[in-house]
């Protein structure tokens, strides 16, 4: 099927199109940045309830981990069983808060790479809280030489395995984070970008179909204006050129068939009129078909002209035949009297 070009298409549809792309425009638009509004919450949600949740609680873990280290040490120095009594509350009390604390991580793992982190660094601190409790059972025997051999040495080295896994919990969320907070940065600029290249080759579109909208108004009605204003004048040597099957081009394609009709009435109407002048009355017209509707009594008018005219020269034409065969009877009887008086002449004489 041939698309029609947009020339032939209705003003109407013109502009309906006109508007249906302004529509669709902004429709996008909208509809763009609600997706990319949606994806970039999406991000910032991942941001506000998993990276940074698992940042905070690694990072708690770690300095527990260190109270822990310190209340450990402090045990080990210690001579006084009471203080070793307080320290070993205080170190329950913060076993059970990390404890709590890797449940509570449990629900913020953001993926497994996070999980299998965390599960090493869990097992780096169970394996130090079992070096710990040999330590602490040594020192509560006050041997402290040997405990703080072992605190220095071997729960030293295990302590800083479960300090580094811990650390790398908290690196590893940062960088989530930060890859999180890129996204949401980068969705937002995919945003602003589409926007302004939607906005731009919407607009682009728009004007360009307004002035093509305009000029295809402007010029034809322009050349309507002075076309009919020629006509006003008296000047049927008029043609528009505008070739379409808008509703311009329908009314220029008007206009020029009622100049080519009174072209024809005015031609018709010399040459009728010049017959009359010539008392050719039986002539006929030459563009009858161009006498329709309201110029029809024009040709009518002529014809009833044409036809009393035609009667009166035929009145007269009899009235002048009867003149005639009356001068003609009168002058048969002159001659006939002169004839008798001529016969009659010599009778006298004789």
């Amino acid at each position: 099927m041939k698309m029609k070009s947009i020339r032939n298409i209705k003003i109407k549809t013109k502009l309906l199109l006109l508007g249906g792309i302004s529509i669709f425009g902004l429709v996008f638009i909208g509809m763009e940045s609600i997706i990319t509004a949606r994806q970039i919450n999406e991000a910032s949600t991942e941001m506000s309830q998993s990276w940074v949740p698992s940042i905070i609680i690694a990072e708690e873990l770690n300095t527990r981990t260190s109270d822990y280290r310190i209340k450990e040490y402090n045990h080990v120095i210690s001579t006084d069983q009471k203080d070793m009594d307080r320290l070993e509350e205080e170190m329950v009390r913060i076993r059970n808060d990390i404890n709590a604390s890797f449940q509570k991580y449990d629900h913020y793992i953001a993926d497994e790479t996070d999980r299998k982190l965390m599960e090493e660094a869990e097992g780096s601190w169970n394996k130090y809280l079992e070096c710990s409790d040999r330590l602490l059972k040594i020192s509560r025997e006050n041997r402290t030489q040997e405990a703080f051999d072992i605190i220095i040495g071997e729960s030293g080295r295990l302590f800083e395995d479960a300090s580094n896994g811990f650390m790398k919990v908290v690196d590893y969320n940062h960088e989530g984070s930060e890859a999180a907070s890129i996204h949401g940065d980068e969705l937002y600029a995919r945003l602003a970008k589409i926007k302004i290249i939607t906005i731009c080759l919407v607009g682009a579109l728009i004007s360009i179909l307004v002035i093509y909208i305009i000029n295809a108004i402007d010029k034809p009605v322009k050349a309507i204006v002075e076309g009919t204003r020629r006509v006003a004048n008296g000047d049927l040597d008029v043609y528009l050129p505008y070739r379409s099957e808008d509703e311009i081009g329908v009314l220029t394609h008007s206009v020029n068939q009622l100049i080519d009709r009174l072209k024809h009435i005015i031609d018709d109407e010399k040459y009728l009129l010049r017959e009359i002048g010539n008392e050719n009355f039986e002539a006929k017209s030459t563009y009858e078909q161009a006498y329709r509707g309201d110029f029809a009594p024009i040709l009518y008018s002529i014809t009833s002209l044409m036809n009393r005219l035609d009667a009166a020269k035929k009145r007269k034409g009899k009235a002048m035949e009867e003149e005639e065969i009356l001068a003609g009877k009168a002058a048969c009887k002159e001659i006939k009297k002169y004839d008798s008086r001529e016969m009659d002449a010599p009778d006298e004489e004789g």
